[in-house]
């Protein structure tokens, strides 16, 4: 199951709806709330929604402020939610998805409770990735820094890039989450 959040503005309800339901399909739920148009489908495209929504802009002639959740587990959904909640009020106009918002926020709020959902069932912790980062990235390094061994190493960061989609060996990914973890 996947969502896209929308942010509540001049948007009409019914003609999101007529625009995103033949590409959704019917069984897509929609719920509004005083700020925001949430869209629960299982459509897996996510390219082929990001053009529908920017072509919704230009059809309702606003700015697009859209949040696409990733391809979570059930029970971890409603997390993503409240996390793409708290970021669809400080990302600039565009359709983003959890990395995205992270990166096109000049403040990014709630970085605790976003670095909690990422790491959630990984095994990784703030000090692996600080270490980790402070090796250059490079896992033969880290290993000997962190007393693992190089094999225990890949096996940690494959998990993290299985549950939360984030890799440590790409720098993006590695910039955010040492982002999130701040000056602590």
């Amino acid at each position: 199951m996947r969502f896209i959040i929308i942010k509540n503005g001049v948007y009409n309800y019914d003609t999101i709806r007529e625009v995103i339901q033949p590409l959704l399909g019917n069984n897509i739920k929609m719920e509004n709330d005083e700020s925001n148009i949430i869209i629960y489908h299982s459509y897996s495209d996510e390219e082929e929604i990001r053009n529908m929504l920017m072509a919704l802009e230009v059809e309702l002639m606003v700015n697009m402020y859209a949040y696409l959740s990733s391809d979570s587990l059930d029970d971890r959904l409603s997390e993503e939610l409240e996390i793409g909640k708290i970021l669809i009020d400080y990302i600039p106009h565009g359709v983003y998805n959890l990395k995205e918002a992270i990166l096109a926020c000049d403040i990014v709020p709630s970085k605790e409770k976003i670095l909690s959902y990422i790491l959630k069932y990984t095994g990784i912790n703030e000090e692996f990735i600080r270490d980790f980062a402070m090796c250059d990235l490079n896992v033969s390094k880290a290993g000997k820094a962190m007393n693992f061994h190089r094999n225990t190493m890949i096996y940690k960061l494959d998990k993290l890039a299985s549950v939360s989609g984030f890799d440590l060996r790409h720098f993006r990914d590695a910039y955010i989450l040492y982002t999130l973890i701040g000056n602590k």
